[in-house]
């Protein structure tokens, strides 16, 4: 083999052997949050409501602008006075200079520009909060899919230790059928039984291969990048998880970001309201301009030279009759400002719903993993002790063959219990919004 085919495929085989190591939760999660496009997304949105705050807020100071001209007139008659001579009064000056330096501090909207400000800044922590809550659904997200990787990969290994045994029982009964100590039918029922475990096998192979595959999305990896979860699902720790489903509610309350996010879009309408009333004020502008022109249309009879000037000054603007158009904003803005108040009641009701459903899951979820672990032990020393009787003729193939199938279920039951309560805790950190 060529040198650089050698070094291609070693380089290969490590990469492989690299993905291939244990992989960790805390990684898995890690990863997905530096390249999912969701929270790219969010992160986005985050940063457009910031800017859009620090737009409105430089309303709140001075605003300076330089305008400047260069035009070309065309000629026309000069205006003179007979009895004061040849001299034009008032020259035809056909080139025409100036610049302007303007400056002008809004005094008073009609609390408009300071609601806005204050609509703009509730609508950046809300969208902060969604943030958070897209990062809480995706580390949910991983979660599930890093333990629905480990529980197919465990279940493809309990199924597999089953075919292995019942290949096994296969061999036996078969010896037994020379020796005149079992049935044609005998062996045709554990030949029926072993084609249905291998067809849950392929069934399972395939499972562990989605499920790796989903993991490599959320993860950004290429789908085929082998994936080995390494964590023990009952090592999770549970400190910090209140015990007590009123304490859940509680703390739910306080840091779900969804009722957060709720609270500050209710804010964000009231300062509309008083934005939409505003309408109803005058708006007070301070103007301060100085001019630098040639000719300067200040000076009388104009003349075709450079001069300085500047005005300072107050500018009232009132809309006195509107036909009803601030009314009708107002009014807008308070059905707004009631709707974002229900939807905060709306999602304070589905915290607490889900908060409640999540802390009797993970309840359940506990307790069975005790009882999944009590039955996967009873199965395993019921299939020893059946599979001795049986090689010493105390037990028949049917008895064998049936400690079989229970020692496979109590094993399925086992792994399910075990991603199940990962899992579940997951879930009950987002419920209570202390997911991080």
């Amino acid at each position: 083999m060529h040198k650089r085919h050698v070094i291609l495929v070693l380089t290969t085989l490590l990469a492989q052997a690299a993905f291939s190591q244990g992989l960790t939760l805390a990684e898995a999660i890690q990863e997905a949050l530096a390249r999912h496009p969701s929270l790219r997304i969010a992160e986005a949105r985050t940063l457009a409501a910031e800017e859009r705050t620090s737009e409105l807020r430089s309303g709140l100071f001075p605003q300076v602008r330089f305008t400047g001209r260069a035009v070309l007139l065309s000629d026309v008659p000069e205006f003179t006075v007979p009895f004061l001579g040849p001299t034009p009064l008032f020259p035809s000056i056909t080139k025409n200079y100036g610049t302007r330096l303007s400056l002008q501090q809004t005094l008073f909207t009609g609390f408009r520009l300071r609601s806005s400000i204050d609509a703009a800044d509730a609508n950046e922590a809300a969208v902060r909060y969604e943030y958070q809550r897209e990062k809480s659904d995706l580390i949910v997200n991983v979660t599930a899919a890093y333990w629905n990787a480990s529980r197919a990969s465990r279940l493809e290994e309990v199924l597999r230790q089953s075919v292995e045994q019942v290949s096994a029982h296969l061999n036996d009964i078969r010896s037994y059928e020379h020796q005149g100590l079992a049935t044609a039918a005998d062996i045709l029922k554990v030949e029926t039984r072993l084609s249905d475990i291998r067809v849950k096998l392929i069934q399972a192979q395939g499972a562990l291969k989605i499920a790796q595959m989903t993991l490599n999305s959320l993860m950004g990896r290429a789908l085929e990048t082998p994936v080995a979860p390494s964590d023990d699902p009952v090592a999770m720790d549970e400190a910090g998880l209140p015990g007590s489903l009123d304490e859940a509610v509680r703390i739910a309350r306080e840091r779900r970001p969804e009722i957060g996010a709720g609270r500050e879009r209710r804010a964000m309408q009231e300062a509309m309201v008083t934005a939409a009333a505003g309408g109803w004020y005058p708006s007070i502008v301070l103007a301060a301009n100085v001019d630098y022109a040639r000719p300067n249309p200040r000076v009388i009879p104009p003349e075709d030279r450079w001069y300085r000037t500047w005005d300072v000054g107050v500018q009232v603007q009132w809309n006195v009759w509107d036909w009803f158009a601030t009314a009708s904003q107002t009014e807008q803005a308070r059905a707004q400002l009631s709707q974002a108040e229900a939807v905060l009641v709306q999602v304070t009701d589905a915290v607490v719903l889900e908060t409640a459903q999540s802390f009797f899951s993970l309840k359940e979820a506990r307790e069975r993993i005790e009882a999944s672990r009590f039955g996967a032990r009873q199965a395993q020393e019921s299939y020893r002790i059946t599979h001795e009787k049986f090689r010493q003729g105390l037990a028949t193939s049917s008895d064998l063959l049936d400690a079989e199938v229970a020692l496979l279920q109590a094993r399925t039951t086992e792994a399910n219990a075990l991603a199940e309560f990962a899992v579940q805790q997951q879930r009950f950190r987002k419920a209570l919004g202390i997911l991080e």
